[in-house]
């Protein structure tokens, strides 16, 4: 009965010397915001306005004649200076010109900022490509660790069984000489 018992134990202890399983590696997650749309408006809110025009009111009073007022509702039209006037036409000039520059300047930047969002997101799953290639590795590694382990084994229970049966018939053959 004691060799049973020890028998069981010893076979208990070489089987718990199985190879430990190998632990997944965890990886921290990488995101990424995603950058908001370009906007000219905002760019164009920060430039300075101009100052207000300075507007002369005048009422007609003959053919050729006019004259100033002070009341606005008394006015029949309005006046510029050569100076003020000069603002006016400036301005439209400078509109004119970034009118077209500024919608492709928005397209453009939109694009880039397009092009950025895809490049994220493709770091973000080239991240989970590797995760999932560790995982996959990992239990590549453990399931063969586990057949080799198993296999090795099987390989001693082979081994002793052919040794068992070479003595007991080198035993036989002895005892029947």
């Amino acid at each position: 009965m004691k060799k049973l018992i020890s028998i069981i134990i010893v076979g208990l202890f070489l089987l718990s010397c199985a190879p430990a399983q190998l632990k997944p590696i965890e990886f921290e997650p990488i995101k990424f915001k995603k950058t908001p749309p370009f906007s000219i408006q905002e760019e164009l809110n920060k430039i300075p306005k101009p100052e207000p025009m300075k507007r002369i009111y005048v009422k007609k009073v003959g053919d050729k004649s006019f004259e100033i007022v002070e009341n606005k509702t008394d006015a029949t039209h309005i006046t510029l200076t050569p100076t003020e006037y000069a603002k006016v036409g400036a301005l439209l000039k400078i509109l004119k010109t970034y009118k077209g520059t500024i919608q492709d300047l928005e397209k453009i930047m939109n694009i880039k900022i397009t092009t950025i969002n895809d490049l994220k997101e493709m770091v973000e799953i080239s991240e989970r490509k590797a995760q999932k290639y560790a995982e996959l590795y990992i239990l590549y590694k453990n399931e063969y660790r586990q057949e080799k382990y198993e296999h090795d084994w099987d390989n001693r229970f082979h081994k002793a069984g052919l040794y068992a049966i070479t003595i007991g018939a080198v035993v036989v053959m002895l005892l029947l000489l």
